[in-house]
């Protein structure tokens, strides 16, 4: 890790979209545009966890998200982004840009034009995003039981935009709801279960960050 003086967390967001199949997205859209659909307090939670007890894990600092934030060209990165002006998708935790870091769809030129906002001696950016799927979990004549996935994504970006880590976990509600051809009947089921799903996920990332972080250390080792 000698070799990574420093490091940025340069995006928090959760993704709104419940599927990643483009049929169910339409059919979820009522949803996604309810403004009682409000991720903000559960994004705004994943973005303090990370911050406060996954960043101190990895053996290399990362500046603070005041130095991120309120760097001089900071929220101009939006120009640059796929996402942070379509609300409809899209989730930020408070204060940051949305960067996209799916790896088929990367805000590459974001993610690059970010060192030249920081500070010189950071060496590498991360990503983090949260998103959320609902799947059906049993079904017989039309009516399903939905729950919810929830995954975690942590990314880490050279100068270069090339990723060198990834972490990518998922947890699943305890409780579903109850659906019919597809639409969910019981739309005030939704938050709950998503919040639920997360918490799962929060643990489940406490034991799985130390074995990611070995094998970032031996890719890094070879790449010396």
């Amino acid at each position: 890790y000698a070799q990574i003086r420093k490091a940025a967390l340069i995006s928090v967001f959760g993704s709104r979209n419940l599927s990643d199949n483009p049929l169910d997205t339409k059919m979820y859209m009522a949803l996604m545009k309810d403004s009682s659909f409000n991720l903000t307090p559960i994004v705004n939670k994943f973005d303090a966890l990370i911050r406060e007890k996954f960043l101190p894990e990895f053996p290399f600092p990362f500046i603070s998200k005041d130095e991120v934030v309120k760097a001089n060209g900071y929220p101009d990165l939006k120009k640059l982004t796929k996402w942070a002006n379509d609300n409809v998708f899209t989730t930020p935790a408070d204060g940051y840009v949305p960067i996209a870091a799916y790896g088929i769809v990367n805000d590459d030129e974001a993610i690059k034009k970010s060192f030249e906002l920081l500070p010189a001696d950071v060496d590498v950016v991360m990503i983090a995003f949260i998103d959320f799927n609902l799947y059906d979990d049993l079904g017989f004549g039309g009516l399903t039981r939905k729950k919810v996935n929830a995954y975690v994504n942590l990314k880490i970006f050279d100068r270069k935009g090339e990723r060198i880590f990834k972490l990518k976990e998922r947890a699943s509600s305890d409780k579903g709801m109850a659906a019919y051809g597809g639409f969910v009947l019981e739309t005030e089921k939704v938050l709950p279960l998503i919040e639920n799903a997360a918490d799962k996920l929060f643990g489940d990332m406490k034991e799985t960050l130390p074995k990611s972080l070995k094998k970032m250390a031996r890719k890094l080792e070879k790449s010396k």
